[in-house]
């Protein structure tokens, strides 16, 4: 054999060890992985982030370093003691290792989990400058085991199987729950109606998540909400039987089996105008749901109601979660289907109006103020013939970067509202909360 001979033959082995390097190395896998990751720049130091988790809330103390994620505390009193607690215990060397606040969920503790993994975001959102940093009112004394409180749930189930159904997005969703001595020891969940990659999915998810929370009471799964709501009543049904030791067939039926078929209409105030919703019932519920407002702004407003109309028929009912930053017209579409499905209820198939509160405030300037994070918070609210024109919030003992610009933002978004019920600003409750009971106690002058 020839020395270039041998050189290919050499250069042949390099390349097979190499490639059996590559397809056998799950860390080469991770360490290829991370360097694919976009590039954050952090500022070296510790960051508290928090979420709700199953009992309360979940804190994460992060700390930072010029490489990334130096390590990770998580705290999380109220979670359930071998459950979602044991997760807080496992996560963080998990957060440490992806060097991010994506990890997997442990299995039968995804609340407490997903919790923690928000607390972590919020604490590298601070860490990276995409949010100010949150100031945390001091956290009152640990109690002791004398002082703490029983369980809030306080349900006496019968041991024994009992099922429940509940109408779906296809057909039946029936839940079969075993309870024993320490209450629900497992959900079956079976819908064979529902969309298998979508509603199937939910399901599988559901079952666990409701042995966690010991109730009906678990978070539905995104983009499922038909077939959630049906699983949570199926699972409440099935409780019921349980609490009177009845281990038999209950049955929770969708409020979309009053409606009688046809076309009707609602309406209500938006952003810049009436939005109206049609909404064309079946045999089965909603069919369809159209919905207008020529006056709300075509890059918000306009957007949230193209988003809305399939979530209401999803949903069968006008009960659908909000499209974010779009509060008013959110609230006007919902408002106008309601309208629409009372008219159905009785078969008018009329046109249905639902006014806002504000039309019941006299015009004038009122004030009204709440204790703020240093100090008293107080609003100026102008009333005019259509209801709200101006908020002016004021509070000098409040922390200008936080407090300061959190009563700057939320002054427009209560003119917006026509109300007090808005969303507080992230990292500000304090000054949030008392902004809200300002503008409310000045508002109940304008009654």
């Amino acid at each position: 054999m020839t020395q270039k001979q041998k050189g290919y033959v050499g250069l042949g082995v390099m390349l097979a060890l190499g490639v059996g390097t590559v397809f056998g190395s799950d860390s080469l896998y991770k360490a290829i992985d991370v360097m694919s990751r976009e590039k954050v720049d952090y500022t070296p130091g510790t960051y508290v982030g928090s979420a709700q988790g199953f009992g309360g809330e979940v804190v994460a103390t992060v700390t930072v370093g010029a490489a990334g994620i130096e390590s990770v505390d998580l705290a999380g009193a109220g979670e359930t003691p071998g459950i979602g607690a044991a997760a807080l215990e496992q996560l963080p060397a998990a957060f440490v290792e992806s060097n991010s606040s994506v990890v997997d969920a442990v299995a039968g503790a995804t609340i407490s989990s997903q919790a923690a993994m928000d607390a972590v975001q919020q604490a590298l959102d601070q860490a990276s400058g995409k949010i100010d940093v949150i100031e945390r009112e001091a956290a009152p004394e640990a109690e002791t085991e004398a002082e703490k409180k029983e369980p809030a749930a306080d349900v006496n189930y019968a041991p024994g199987t009992y099922e429940g159904s509940a109408k779906g997005f296809g057909g039946d969703v029936t839940a079969t729950v075993v309870i024993g001595d320490a209450g629900i020891e497992s959900v079956e969940l079976k819908g064979d109606g529902e969309t298998p990659e979508l509603g199937g999915e939910a399901l599988k998810k559901l079952g666990p998540a409701f042995v966690e929370a010991g109730s009906a009471d678990v978070d539905g799964v995104a983009g499922c909400t038909v077939t959630s709501e049906a699983a949570k009543k199926a699972v409440a049904a099935a409780l019921e039987g349980a609490e009177g030791g009845e281990a038999a067939q209950a049955s929770a039926q969708s409020d979309s089996g009053s409606l009688k078929a046809g076309t009707y209409e609602g309406s209500a105030k938006g952003f810049g105008g009436d939005v109206t919703a049609t909404v064309v019932v079946g045999d089965k519920g909603i069919e369809s749901v159209e919905l207008k407002g020529d006056g709300e702004t075509p890059e918000l407003g306009g957007e949230a109601i193209k988003k809305l109309g399939p979530a209401f028929v999803e949903a069968g009912s006008a009960d659908v979660d909000g499209v974010a930053g779009c509060t008013v017209t959110s609230e006007a579409a919902k408002k106008a289907v309601a309208a629409a499905l009372e008219s159905a209820k009785g078969g008018d198939g009329a046109q249905a109006g639902a006014q806002s509160d504000s039309a019941s405030f006299k015009p004038g300037t009122y004030e009204g103020s709440a204790k703020g994070f240093g100090g008293d918070v107080t609003a100026t609210v102008v009333v005019g013939d259509t209801g709200i024109e101006s908020v002016e919030l004021n509070g000098s003992g409040e922390t200008p970067e936080l407090g300061g610009e959190a009563l700057k933002k939320l002054g427009p978004a209560f003119a917006e509202a026509g109300s007090a019920d808005v969303d507080g600003v992230a990292g500000c409750t304090v000054t949030s909360e008392a902004a809200k009971k300002a503008v409310q106690a000045a508002l109940d002058q304008a009654k």
